[in-house]
């Protein structure tokens, strides 16, 4: 099987959990270079898989190394440059979501990626999800109605920036974007959005990402959306996802589809949203067809649109963001 020859770009605490476990068992796939700012993460990293070539510059692995794929594993403040770089070097981009926090940024990234023509990913996994896929078909045709979907959270988290606003976008840019986007993967055109949100009132030079945000989309098909997020918990967390349309309630939460009360199925375990998404971004490379990636950069933005949307209509005590309009497109 041929091996793309990929390298990673920030190697930190998700890269260890969630992303590099997967990538070195692809078939697909020879790691040939890591990438962080930490000293400590890069030597761990490249020690456990064996990756001898390692740059605390991104700029530096660019130069030096020859690449058919690059991942970015970067937290949301850090979408600088890496994308246009890899793009301009004809390097297949995939990117962990948020991919940006401005769109004046993700456009930028968007229009080097297309101007180059690369094959490009975002890291929006829900959508590789067994029972998203099959709430897609039975979905398709059926209008919707009406949207309920939260996600609630602590405030704690394993990574400092997740806490900080500007570093993060908040919970709801950085996580909540994740059920955002799998309301438009189940066919759902987001048209406006007016939000609130709830400030934190303690808020610390470590911590102020707002207590609660609750959004309300309009959508094309003449619906509603409400999506709510909190990090106002002490400990552990909490998610649903209802969706109805042609009559019926949709149920996705927990991992499992059920339509009108009746369980249809479960996803598989092992993560294999994660598996799904990496394994198709590169045999999209191998097999040179952008259309298998279910969510590429150009489509990915769109949710990013979404959740910043909720961010401007808070600053402007509630009112209507026009999503059709730019910046958002």
């Amino acid at each position: 099987m041929t091996k793309l020859r990929v390298g990673v770009v920030g190697v930190g605490r998700m890269a260890q959990i969630s992303h590099l476990p997967i990538l070195a068992k692809l078939p697909q796939v020879e790691l040939v270079a890591f990438c962080d700012t930490s000293p400590e993460n890069l030597a761990a990293r490249g020690d456990e898989y064996g990756v001898q070539k390692r740059y605390s510059d991104h700029h530096d692995l660019f130069a030096n190394e020859k690449l058919d794929a690059v991942c970015v594993f970067v937290p949301p403040f850090a979408h600088t440059d890496a994308e246009i770089i890899a793009a301009q070097s004809g390097i297949h981009v995939f990117v962990e979501k948020p991919p940006a926090l401005s769109m004046a940024k993700a456009h930028e990234i968007n229009t080097a990626i297309e101007k180059a023509g690369i094959i490009s990913a975002v890291g929006f996994n829900e959508r590789y999800r067994k029972t998203a896929g099959l709430a897609r078909q039975r979905l398709e045709g059926k209008t919707p109605v009406q949207a309920l979907i939260h996600r609630l959270h602590g405030s704690r988290a394993a990574a400092y920036w997740w806490q900080l606003e500007e570093l993060s976008g908040g919970a709801l840019v950085e996580n909540t974007i994740h059920s955002v986007d799998l309301l438009r993967y189940l066919g759902v055109e987001l048209a406006s959005v007016s939000a609130r949100v709830v400030e934190r009132p303690d808020k610390t030079e470590e911590l102020d990402i707002p207590l609660s945000q609750c959004a309300t989309y309009t959508l094309a098909g003449g619906g509603v959306a409400n999506v709510t997020t909190c990090t106002a918990l002490g400990s552990s967390g909490h998610s649903q996802f209802l969706f109805v349309a042609g009559e019926s309630l949709y149920d996705l939460s927990g991992g499992k589809l059920i339509i009108d009360e009746e369980e249809i199925a479960q996803d598989d375990p092992d993560r294999a949203d994660y598996k799904g998404e990496f394994a198709t971004f590169f045999d999209a490379i191998i097999e040179d067809d952008p259309h298998r990636v279910r969510s590429p950069y150009s489509d990915g933005i769109r949710s990013l649109a979404a959740v910043l949307g909720v961010l401007d209509s808070a600053r402007s005590d509630g009112a209507e963001v026009d999503l059709s309009k730019p910046p958002y497109v």
